[in-house]
């Protein structure tokens, strides 16, 4: 059986993509990159916001107008909000199985169940192969943990994916040393919220400290550490440079009191020591962060004073949404709802401050070297690829340098990154081969 993957939403939903598709191809199965060329669609959707959710139902139904016949599995946030939701789901057009996340992970076998004929023979008892998917990733992503204990007003994340919880240390660093052996160049480690990791009396720290232990490891970044709850004994890993220097520290309100609404434990002048923290014992970092805007409540001080945190906080890249309103959330029915007029108009004003804030983070690296993972070129045929502090660099010679490192000096902005000029000759960048474990 083809099956091919459509993810929706976090980095987090990515990671179980790719364990997904590695479920799949240890049982025999193809993952192919293109929807007409599939026999089962498998659709991990989100539903952080509505229009979200709404792209997630688009996703789940275009499979069938493309190709008469082919399967549709819904899964992922969408499919688990609540009964009714599911219920919904199930009789949506083009959809044939709903998967909630709480059986995510035996997904293939509720696929072989549902459609027994697409399983003619017993499925091979093999390992998960550690190899490349079609997705055109030089990052891996692996999940150390799952689900939120906080109640923060906005999110729904807690109703879909429950209480937090962690995989075993031993069977982290197993996988991803596994994937630095495949020949994947950086791993990406991942969750809702990763410094929330526990297993047994280890913390975030502790992973972090036995990933690194492991020279095959070349390049490890971390995602989604929650302001109040950065372990200080993580900053001092930042010593190793395989460690991308690179934090995502959602803010979501740059206004105290909006926070306090949020049910967020901080505040703006909080989490600003804390950027101050960081940048003192990482030089170069990348800080990426989200924000609402509109919130119930916000008054147009607060939208002020917010903005002007944006705009003195120096972050590399904001992600800023309008407030959606999700059914069985705290905000759903908090008075003081912001129009949507209003909110379109600071949203703009917002957008227009991060796009500002995300050049001066680039405009501060010309001149500089950096070392670039490169990525498949673009359509055009541009070399593009990351490097570690989340800097986007563009250049010809980087188009044959897929899943290599490479030094470059940053010459000019260019577009959403930067434009790079290679310092090393091609023959002496060495290529990597993949492999199954």
């Amino acid at each position: 059986m083809r099956v091919c993957f459509t993810n929706l939403g976090c980095k987090l939903n990515q990671a179980e993509i790719e364990r997904l598709a590695r479920d799949f191809l240890a049982a025999g199965h193809e993952v192919v990159g293109r929807l007409e060329e599939a026999d089962l669609h498998v659709v991990n959707s989100c539903t952080v916001t509505h229009v979200a959710a709404r792209s997630s139902r688009k996703a789940a139904g275009r499979g069938a107008r493309l190709r008469p016949g082919l399967r549709t599995v819904l899964t992922g946030c969408h499919a688990s909000e609540d009964p009714a939701v599911a219920a919904q789901l199930n009789r949506l057009a083009g959809v044939d199985l709903v998967v909630p996340n709480g059986e995510k992970d035996r997904l293939l076998e509720r696929v072989r169940e549902a459609f027994p004929e697409a399983f003619p023979e017993a499925s091979p008892e093999v390992p998960v192969p550690y190899v490349p998917l079609p997705f055109g990733n030089t990052r891996a992503l692996v999940k150390v943990e799952d689900g939120c204990n906080m109640r923060c007003a906005f999110c729904i994340i807690p109703a879909t994916r429950g209480r937090q919880r962690s995989r075993p240390l031993a069977e982290v660093v197993e996988e991803v040393r596994g994937l630095a052996r495949a020949g994947y160049r950086e791993v990406v480690v991942t969750g809702v919220q990763i410094s929330a990791y526990r297993s047994g009396e280890a913390r975030l720290y502790e992973l972090v400290r036995a990933l690194l232990v492991d020279e095959e490891v070349p390049r490890l970044r971390l995602t989604s550490i929650a302001p109040w709850d950065l372990d200080g004994r993580l900053l001092s890993l930042w010593e190793d440079r395989r460690l991308c220097r690179h934090l995502h520290l959602s803010l979501q309100s740059g206004s105290t009191p909006t926070l306090r609404r949020m049910r967020r434990p901080y505040t703006a002048e909080g989490y600003a020591g804390l950027l101050e923290r960081v940048r003192a014992a990482i030089p170069g970092v990348a800080v990426t962060t989200d924000v609402i805007v509109g919130f119930p409540g916000e008054t147009a001080a607060e939208f002020a004073d917010s903005l002007a945190f944006v705009a003195a906080a120096g972050f590399a890249k904001v992600h800023a949404f309008p407030f959606s309103q999700r059914p069985g959330t705290e905000a759903e029915k908090l008075p003081g709802q912001v129009s949507p007029e209003e909110k379109k108009e600071r949203m703009a004003r917002m957008l227009a401050m991060a796009a500002a804030a995300e050049r001066d983070f680039r405009a501060a690296h010309l001149g500089g070297r950096e070392t670039v993972l490169w990525e498949r070129p673009s359509p055009e045929g541009m070399g593009q690829g990351l490097t570690d502090n989340y800097l986007r660099v563009y250049c010809p010679e980087g188009a044959g340098l897929w899943n290599r490192f490479a030094e470059v000096e940053l010459k000019e902005l260019a577009g959403d990154g930067l434009r790079g000029e290679l310092l090393q000759s091609l023959s002496s960048c060495r290529p990597v081969t993949f492999s199954t474990i």
